[in-house]
């Protein structure tokens, strides 16, 4: 009995024990994870704070007084010349690139702005540090709102419910890491949103000093304009002086031109009178010429009437003399002629059996050359015929027109192109009134007289 006895206590007592060890292992482990946690925490927020370089956030800085002090001197700036405000600003905002825009720290932003929930990180006992759960993926950040504020959904322990499904945990571990998060997200964004407030604040700043450079031009040119203003009210002043003496003496030339108006007046009055004399005059003295020429056609018509009895008594005489096989009566009849009867040959011809190039000509020659009228308008005096600088129809020259053997106008080419040639009739020539479209006519240039 004393035997079980003491085995018993001997077991109670490496119970006791062995709970002991095991309450202290698990102390141990949970301040080896919660130290651990924490140093990584803290490492975390220096690698975003970029602690480490002393140098560049000294440049940044200094940068940052030297734009501050730029937009506090607020000089005025030339309309051409550079915004040294601007100069400021870019040399800030590289100095910030450097840090904001390194990949060490983008990465580490990216990293560690994130939502970490249920299982997203696991304690790896023999290498004593939290890893990352590759089985489950942190999503970004969406906003600054608690993503695990409801318990419900989201427990800080892992919660069986009645079915025996079990709802994980969001451990406070992680709701911490997240809320850190967060605060690395919203630090960056207040770094963007400066940036982008200094750039308005330079573009408003390059609006007011160019409102300044307009409103100092316009100062000057308003003390220039007052200047001018003086100088000017003087000038007029002189102005009106002369302008009142020259009223005067406009109103002495104009008393004087209306006295020689009344005395040229009057010689008008005299001319339109000897006017009507003189064409009193010109008109007697012109019935007087019709009654002599009237007396003087008389006397013609005598003699051209007793000319031709004479000549039909002639040709009468001589076809008798033809008939009875002798001469003529008179041998100098070949010889007379009416000598009020135009004669004319025709138009020029080519020699027997000579044939001209028309198809190649490219300059009409002595010859003429044969054609027809296209359109004529005698209102006008305007004809167009159907051949033109392909046919040798050259603008300004002169050319007769010969309908059959008579001579029925001439021209001049107004215009001419290939094809067609526009001409106006020639006043004082020919019978141009006997031309009508389609006539077939022979078109000679007019040879121009020379010495």
């Amino acid at each position: 009995m004393n035997a079980l006895a003491v085995l018993f206590r001997l077991l109670s007592l490496l119970s006791v024990a062995g709970l002991a060890a095991y309450l202290w292992i698990l102390s141990e482990t949970k301040k080896t994870q919660n130290n651990v946690f924490l140093d990584k925490q803290v490492r975390n927020g220096y690698s975003i704070l970029q602690s480490a370089k002393e140098a560049q956030w000294k440049d940044i800085s200094t940068k940052r007084s030297a734009f501050n002090e730029v937009f506090d001197d607020n000089q005025p700036v030339g309309l051409n010349d550079e915004n040294p405000l601007a100069d400021a600003l870019s040399n800030l905002r590289t100095a910030e690139d450097g840090i904001l825009r390194n990949p060490d720290y983008r990465d580490a932003l990216d990293e560690h702005s994130k939502e970490f929930g249920a299982g997203t990180f696991i304690w790896d006992s023999e290498a004593k540090k939290w890893k990352v759960n590759p089985s489950v993926k942190a999503d970004s950040i969406a906003s600054l709102k608690d993503p695990f504020s409801d318990e419900k959904l989201f427990p800080k322990e892992d919660v069986q419910k009645e079915d025996g499904s079990i709802i994980p945990g969001v451990s406070r571990e992680n709701r911490l890491r997240t809320l850190l998060g967060m605060f690395y997200k919203d630090r960056h964004e207040k770094f963007s949103e400066i940036g982008k407030m200094r750039a308005k604040i330079v573009e408003r700043d390059e609006a007011l000093r160019e409102s300044q450079n307009l409103f100092d031009k316009m100062k000057e040119q308003k003390e220039e304009w007052e200047r001018k203003s003086g100088e000017f009210e003087v000038k007029l002043g002189q102005v009106e002086a002369d302008l009142t003496a020259e009223k005067a003496d406009r109103r002495s030339e104009k008393e004087a031109a209306d006295q020689q108006i009344g005395v040229l007046n009057n010689n008008i009055a005299g001319l339109e009178q000897q006017k009507l004399d003189n064409e009193k005059a010109h008109i007697a003295q012109i019935d007087a010429m019709k009654v002599e020429q009237g007396e003087k056609i008389k006397a013609l018509g005598k003699e051209i009437t007793l000319a031709d009895a004479s000549g039909y008594k002639r040709g009468i005489d001589e076809m008798m003399a033809k008939q009875t096989g002798g001469e003529s009566v008179d041998g100098d009849s070949e010889l007379s002629s009416n000598p009020f009867t135009a004669e004319s040959d025709g138009p020029p011809v080519l020699q027997n059996g000579a044939v001209e190039g028309i198809t190649e000509m490219k300059e009409i020659s002595d010859f003429g050359v044969t054609s027809t009228i296209a359109r004529i308008d005698s209102r006008s005096g305007m004809l167009m015929l159907p051949i033109g600088t392909d046919r040798g129809m050259a603008a300004g020259e002169i050319f007769t027109l010969w309908k059959g053997k008579q001579e029925a106008a001439r021209i001049k080419v107004q215009s001419s192109q290939k094809g067609f040639a526009l001409a106006y009739i020639l006043p004082r020539f020919g019978e141009p009134n006997r031309l009508r479209p389609g006539d077939i006519i022979q078109i000679v240039p007019t040879k121009k007289k020379t010495l």
